[in-house]
C-alpha cells in the first residue's frame, strides 16, 4: 500500500499575500506533482496545522484544493488549527466523546490512529487523560491490526532548541501506554518543518515536510526570531510504502520551481 503524508500547510486567505512564498499556491504544487505521480496511493494523511490562523476563510482554501486530490484525506489539527472551523470545513471529521478530533481508520489491514494533541491558544501540545483514556481504549480493541500513530507534536526532543520548547508535554504517560500496545509499528508527526527520522520507545518515527515552506536546521537558538537559515528547504510530502506487517518504507520528496 502507498500512502502520502502532508504537513503543515499553513493556508491563508486565498488572497493574503502577506508571507510569501504564497501557501496556497505551493500546496497547489504538492497536489500538482502528487496527482502526477502518487495517483495510486490509498489516502492522504495531513498531520496538523492545515491553517495559519484557524479562521473559516483560510479553511475555505484548504478544502477546496485538497478536493483536488484523487485519493481522500484524512486530517488531525496542529497548534494553529481551532477545532470548530476545521470541522466545519470537513464535516466527514470524527471526533470523539469529548470533542477531540481523536479517531481510528482501517486502511489496507493497518489500523491509522489519529490523535489530537492541541492546547487551545499555546504552541506546545499535550495528550490529556481524556485523550490519553481513548487511546488506550482505541488500542485496546484493535491489538490485532497493525497500527500507525498519528500527531502533530513530536513527543520527544529533537535537538532543535526553539521547536523543543513547543513539543508535546505527555510523553511519559503515551510510552506507558505504547509500551503495553506492540502492535504500535510507527508513527507520524508533523509540526518540525522538516524531515526528520528516528527511533522513540523502540518504535521508528517519520516528521512529514512542510508543504509550506521549511523550518531553519538551528540548534542553537531558543527564540523563532533567532534561527540562522543557512539551507532553505522546498515545499516537501512524504510517500509511504507499507505491507500488511506495517513495515515502511518512507520518501521525502521536494516540489522544485516553487
Amino acid at each position: 500500500m502507498k500512502f502520502i503524508h502532508l504537513s503543515d500547510t499553513h493556508l491563508r486567505a486565498r488572497d493574503d499575500f502577506s508571507r510569501l512564498p504564497h501557501p496556497g499556491e505551493t500546496l497547489r504544487a504538492v497536489i500538482d506533482e502528487i496527482n502526477a505521480y502518487h495517483a495510486d496511493a490509498e489516502i492522504c494523511v495531513l498531520t496538523g496545522d492545515l491553517t495559519h490562523h484557524g479562521r473559516p476563510d483560510q479553511y475555505d482554501h484548504i478544502a477546496g484544493l485538497l478536493s483536488t486530490l484523487t485519493m481522500p484525506v484524512i486530517a488531525i489539527p496542529g497548534n494553529h488549527d481551532v477545532r470548530g472551523p476545521m470541522i466545519d470545513a470537513f464535516p466527514d471529521t470524527p471526533v470523539d466523546e469529548n470533542g477531540f478530533i481523536n479517531f481510528g481508520r482501517t486502511v489496507g489491514g493497518i489500523r491509522f490512529v489519529m490523535l489530537d494533541s492541541v492546547v487551545p491558544g499555546t504552541h506546545h501540545g499535550t495528550l490529556c487523560p481524556a485523550r490519553l483514556d481513548w487511546l488506550s481504549r482505541e488500542l485496546d480493541h484493535y491489538r490485532d491490526l497493525p497500527t500507525f500513530l498519528f500527531m502533530h507534536h513530536p513527543p520527544l526532543e529533537m535537538g532543535l532548541p526553539f521547536l523543543d520548547s513547543i513539543r508535546m508535554e505527555s510523553d511519559v504517560a503515551l510510552a506507558h501506554i505504547l509500551k503495553d500496545h506492540p502492535q504500535v509499528k510507527y508513527m507520524f508527526f508533523g509540526h518540525l518543518h522538516r524531515p526528520c527520522t528516528g527511533v522513540w520507545q523502540g518504535i521508528p518515527f517519520a516528521v512529514g515536510g512542510s508543504s509550506h515552506k521549511g523550518e531553519p536546521f538551528d540548534m542553537r537558538h531558543e527564540k523563532e526570531e533567532e534561527l540562522v537559515e543557512r539551507a532553505p528547504l522546498k515545499p516537501m510530502f512524504g510517500i509511504v510504502l507499507t505491507d500488511d506487517l506495517g513495515n515502511v518504507r518512507y520518501h521525502y520528496d521536494m516540489v522544485q520551481g516553487t
